[in-house]
């Protein structure tokens, strides 16, 4: 098998050697995490030439621009005086990137950054990670504004009933396709800003006509969204979680001369996936829509190890399709999924849990309608290793994209047919896919990245998948005749 070869630094997070490095380069790690921790010397890391190492970590920070892209930085820090466009200014893990303007600010700096990759930062390195994921220890914060736009919703047209084997492919940082994008501010789970901010377990937003709560624990993530119209025409909700016990990632990564070879990197501890839909339509087919919604919600950790600061994520996001044939139509139903084992890839081989069904989602779908009625919501529920601006962190990602489909036939029941597809058969059924799918870069979605091209005058790498495998592919019909599988 040919071996990948890698020379992105968005595995730039997966720079952890074992073990902690010493030196005062980044002062004390544990006094100041507001931005991430700063890098401290460390023999293991050969960073590229044209890296400039600013002292003081997030001590040296003074603010961040609203769009996130310009750090004013102590102008006593040791190292600044180095920074300087073209170069690459490396304070903390989330104030790292190319140097694209340098003005004073008073006494200070202000620098504005682009986003970098891995190999833009470090040259040779060998780091290997075993690291808990805590979520109970982060909390939330808002990233800086972001040049996000948001699209009114339009009629889904095209099939009635939508598909949800056909809404999982995920191009650059989005879920599916579909003719609609919501693109806002991202919400983080993140260390405070402010000193003696409160831990908060969930956090709402609203996104055009939907309220979203992200929430999380010890035991799963999870994501619940409502929508409805102006007019009350269409109602969707839904509550999708990832349940988890004793989350760990893992990781060995060599990079070799600029060159990453054989990346491996390994999640523990997800056990499965919940979820509850319901929706309703008063005005049927005109109602429908294709809700792709672009709100990555993302828990952070930050850590350093061997000198190299780094930041532990976990995002999602989320897409919606229905599909209302009637007048009044409405659909609900609820499944849980076990799986067991991790997920990842290890000596270029896609590590993939195994599937089992907990409560099945075909039995408990329920609904009134005189056509039939379809939902499809999908997810992705990302973990990865990031180093960068907030607004457009880069690393190795592995996760877990999740398609639910249900339909539910006519209350009518087959008119016309003999039995026993005729008026008593209502035909159910329910897709289920489940994807592994890997990858690395910079994390931003597509209408951001333009933005940042244009805004910042440069060329914004584009996220690439190497490993996609589904762990589970299913469709379930009830009852399981000819007329209700075709």
């Amino acid at each position: 098998m040919r071996r990948r070869r890698w020379t992105a630094a968005g595995m730039v997070v997966i720079l952890l050697a074992a073990g902690c490095g010493k030196g005062d380069l980044g002062g004390d790690a544990t006094a100041d995490d507001r931005y991430g921790y700063g890098p401290k010397p460390d023999k293991s890391v050969v960073y590229q030439p044209d890296v400039v190492l600013v002292a003081g970590g997030s001590r040296a920070i003074r603010s961040v621009s609203r769009d996130g892209f310009t750090y004013v930085i102590d102008g006593n820090a040791r190292g600044v005086k180095d920074v300087a466009p073209g170069k690459i200014m490396f304070a903390t893990s989330e104030a790292v990137g190319r140097v694209v303007k340098v003005e004073r600010s008073g006494g200070d700096k202000a620098v504005t950054l682009a986003p970098v990759r891995l190999t833009d930062v470090v040259r040779d390195g060998h780091f290997k990670f075993d690291q808990p994921l805590d979520l109970e220890a982060q909390t939330f914060s808002p990233l800086p504004d972001l040049l996000g736009e948001v699209v009114d919703g339009a009629p889904a047209g095209g099939p009635v009933v939508p598909d949800a084997a056909q809404v999982t492919g995920l191009g650059v940082n989005a879920i599916g396709a579909g003719d609609l994008r919501l693109a806002v501010p991202p919400i983080v789970l993140a260390p405070a800003r402010e000193p003696g901010a409160r831990r908060a377990k969930s956090i709402a937003q609203k996104v055009g006509d939907w309220d979203v709560v992200a929430y999380k624990d010890r035991s799963k993530l999870g994501l619940t969204a409502s929508h409805g119209t102006a007019v009350k025409r269409l109602k969707v909700d839904f509550d999708i979680q990832l349940l988890l016990r004793n989350l760990r990632a893992w990781g060995d990564i060599r990079v070799t001369n600029g060159v990453i070879p054989n990346p491996q990197f390994r999640i523990d501890g997800v056990e499965g996936l919940a979820i509850t839909i319901a929706a309703g339509a008063e005005g049927g087919l005109e109602d429908n829509k294709k809700a792709k919604i672009e709100l990555p919600i993302e828990v952070k950790q930050p850590i350093i190890i061997g000198g190299f600061p780094a930041t532990l994520t976990e995002t999602f996001k989320f897409l919606v399709t229905t599909g209302f044939s009637a007048k009044n139509g409405n659909i609900k139903a609820t499944g849980k999924w076990g799986l067991n084992g991790p997920i990842g890839y290890v000596q270029s081989t896609v590590l993939t849990p195994t599937f089992s069904v907990q409560d099945s989602i075909v039995e408990s779908i329920r609904g009134v309608s005189i056509g039939v009625e379809g939902l499809v919501v999908a997810a992705e529920f990302r973990f990865g290793f990031m180093l960068g601006l907030p607004v457009a962190g880069a690393g190795p990602f592995v996760g877990i994209v999740a398609s639910v489909g249900v339909t539910n036939g006519s209350a009518a029941g087959r008119i016309g047919m003999p039995l026993p597809v005729g008026p008593g058969v209502k035909c159910r059924g329910s897709t289920l896919v489940l994807t592994v799918r890997a990858g690395e870069g910079i994390s931003v979605s597509a209408p951001l990245t333009k933005a940042i091209e244009h805004v910042l005058g440069v060329s914004i790498p584009k996220e690439a998948d190497f490993i996609k495998k589904d762990i589970v592919n299913r469709t379930v019909v009830q009852p399981d005749v000819p007329l209700c599988r075709d």
